[in-house]
């Protein structure tokens, strides 16, 4: 099977059109369509970027009853 892949849009009305395909004219050839999500921006890429960090009780143990002390 020889596999070739395009990306493209929808046309506004609604249409695909692939073009320069290495396929000989007159070839059987079956389409698959698949939904590629957006790109994301930089933006959207780290959400979190430039958010303020707060720490409560920083030098605080953590999870300390997880740990036990074997004799």
């Amino acid at each position: 099977m020889n596999v070739h892949r395009v990306e493209t849009v929808i046309r506004q009305d609604r249409t695909v059109v692939l073009k320069d395909l290495p396929f000989g004219v007159g070839e059987r050839v079956a389409v698959i369509i698949f939904y590629c999500a957006s790109k994301r921006s930089e933006k959207d890429r780290y959400p979190l970027r430039g958010t303020p960090i707060k720490y409560l009780n920083p030098t605080e143990p953590v999870a300390q009853e997880d740990w036990s002390i074997s004799k």
